[in-house]
């Protein structure tokens, strides 16, 4: 071989033997890059990220448990206690330490099979099966589960005997609602349940969810939260909360890796006098009807009765046998009739209808003949005192005798536009600003018979509101504070019911302010007629409701007596409107009655007793 093709082959050969280690090179430094990458991110996860990631890990096996406070409490304005709490023994599984103690048995199993030794025990039967525990050990594993609530004492010592050889069994305490006067004010007070977690505002902070208990209807809804307070807390209390740690399949034990104690609920105390309420619920006993008395110098609620009642104490728990006893009633007794119930007015109106005559020239001296009745076109109505028919009566005499005729001729003569401004500034068709729902009844106007009759307004329909029928309506709430207004000059205040609310440590968080919601513009001497009219209803030997005159007391009043329904099943609503000064303090109230007999009859002398009993003892 010649020396040209050895050097040529040495190259070849050189060429690829330098190619290889090239290769192992190339090779050997990529693996070395590649470790040197691992060993610089596990550098930089450990370091500077470490603590990071033990959160994460920690996060995953700690849960936070919401942990509802004591709801506050009810209080009347005497200081009866006619909402609050009482402690309730439970009796708990923790699926834990009872998973650790079940052997071989599933776990549902083993604790379905201790539930019904302890219900033996105990003597009850109330206790939840293994597809109850099932849902529970899906969903909250790490709740203890309640097995049987609220144990009598001789059920406490029976359980905690039996709980000494019963691993992950215990006694835990938590709240239950109660209204120790039963049926007083339910109306008022309203109800409280469970919150549905699915809607509760706060529901994504927390794994295990424990609701509050709030407030559905009545004072209990008004006062649930309490805006501008400095833990924004009403009768709901803020929520703590407890942090366990489960293991990897969701099962905590009771050990708590921390805890914030959750804040008691407000106090709030009612305007309502608790003797008062009692008197108006049993004058109540038995009709279907309500019955108001404010304070007619501020607009405080002293009472506000609905009959039927029903009662509260058995709305903790709720059955369902009772609950169907409500809903299947005649009379819904749920329903806050003082509130929420519109009537006719009747005749009670005709003292509000006689000022808007005084503010438009109507002489109150000039008379009107009554013949028993007054006819429009073809139709006639008759006059409720047709007993004095072929009489002269000025305004006065017409209030005491509760004329028709004197109102409707009037009413006729200055149309319905004279009326209507005195009625707005009553109230009359409008909402009050009672911290309750409250219904605003029918403001009578010409759109208004329009809307439901397609139909213009006429001179009957003036002559019909004149007398507190027709295109009309009110509750016994607003028509107490027009009362109100004849007492004290012409002021309808809003009214409250609430008087206060306070912290667990007394510390008043709001208070009611006494405000004006709206004033009947009328001279001085204007009042004095009609209040003078309103005495004689009372205190003469011919007045419509001289059933209502107690001895001792300076009591005015009116009594009405409207019809309802239609003309093939027409029924009586009664009232009677009062108001009266006993040492140095001013009443005002209403009284319906449905199905009564006449304001006069029926409703005067259950407005007597109340007085008589209520403000001089008797």
């Amino acid at each position: 071989m010649s020396e040209r093709s050895k050097r040529y082959r040495n190259g070849i050969d050189g060429g690829i033997l330098d190619d290889g280690r090239l290769r192992i090179l190339m090779l050997g430094g990529f693996f070395l890059l590649v470790f040197g990458m691992l060993a610089l991110r596990l550098y930089y996860l450990q370091l500077y990220r470490g603590e990071e990631h033990r959160k994460v890990i920690a996060g995953q096996s700690i849960r936070y448990i919401r942990q509802p406070g004591m709801r506050g409490s009810i209080y009347s304005a005497d200081g009866v206690l006619l909402a609050g709490n009482r402690i309730s023994n439970d009796l708990v599984f923790y699926p834990a330490e009872m998973r650790r103690e079940r052997g071989k048995e599933p776990l549902r199993e083993f604790m379905a099979r201790h539930a019904a030794m302890l219900a033996g025990i105990l003597g009850r039967n109330d206790y939840p099966d293994a597809k109850k525990i099932s849902r529970h050990l899906r969903n909250e594993p790490g709740i203890a589960l309640t097995v049987f609530k609220d144990l009598t004492p001789r059920e406490t010592a029976l359980a905690f005997e039996a709980l000494r050889t019963m691993p992950g069994a215990d006694i835990q305490r938590s709240f239950i609602r109660i209204c120790p006067e039963n049926k007083l004010a339910a109306a008022l007070i309203g109800y409280a349940k469970k919150e549905d977690p699915a809607r509760a505002a706060d529901r994504d902070k927390f794994k295990y969810y424990i609701p509050d208990i709030i407030g559905i209807e009545g004072v209990e809804a008004a006062c649930d939260r309490l805006p501008g307070s400095a833990a924004g807390l009403g009768l709901r209390a803020y929520p703590g909360y407890s942090i366990i740690q489960v293991n990897n399949m969701g099962y905590a034990h009771r050990e708590l890796l921390g805890k914030k104690e959750p804040l008691p609920g407000s106090d709030v105390t009612l305007t309502v006098d608790s003797r008062a309420q009692k008197l108006a619920e049993k004058l109540l006993l038995g009709s279907v009807g309500a019955m108001v008395v404010i304070d007619a110098d501020n607009g405080d609620i002293i009472c506000a009765a609905s009959s039927p009642g029903y009662d509260l104490s058995r709305y903790y728990p709720l059955t369902f046998e009772y609950h169907n006893e409500l809903s299947s009633a005649q009379h819904d007794p749920r329903l806050n009739r003082a509130f929420n119930q519109v009537y006719p007015p009747g005749s009670i109106l005709k003292p509000l209808i006689a000022l808007a005559f005084l503010r438009n020239g109507v002489n109150p001296q000039e008379t009107y003949y009554c013949s028993g009745s007054e006819t429009i076109g073809n139709a006639a109505i008759r006059c409720s005192a047709h007993r004095y028919a072929g009489a002269d009566m000025d305004m006065e005499s017409a209030l005491e005798k509760s004329c028709n005729g004197y109102m409707i001729h009037h009413a006729r003569q200055l149309g319905l536009s004279a009326l209507a401004g005195t009625l707005h500034e009553a109230g009359i068709g409008q909402r009050t600003e009672l911290e309750l729902r409250n219904a605003a009844g029918n403001f009578p106007a010409p759109q208004l018979k329009k809307t439901l009759y397609k139909a213009r307004w006429n001179e009957f329909d003036t002559a019909l509101l004149s007398i507190g029928q027709g295109l009309i309506s009110v509750t016994p709430l607003q028509m107490a504070l027009i009362a109100g207004a004849f007492a004290n000059g012409g002021t309808i205040y809003v009214p409250h019911l609430v008087d206060h609310i306070s912290d667990a440590n007394g510390i008043i968080l709001y208070k009611r302010q006494i405000t004006a919601s709206s004033r009947i513009n009328a001279a001085p001497e204007h009042f004095d007629i009609i209040r003078q009219g309103m005495f004689r209803v009372v205190n003469s030997s011919g007045g419509s409701g001289r059933r209502a005159r107690v001895e001792g007391l300076e009591l005015y009043g009116k009594t009405g007596t409207a019809e309802s329904g239609s003309r093939t099943n027409k029924r009586n609503i009664t009232h009677f409107i009062a108001f009266t000064e006993y040492q140095n303090r001013r009443y005002a109230a209403c009284i319906t009655i449905e199905d009564g007999r006449s304001g006069g009859v029926t409703c005067a002398p259950l407005m007597a007793a109340f007085f008589e009993h209520y403000l001089m003892g008797n």
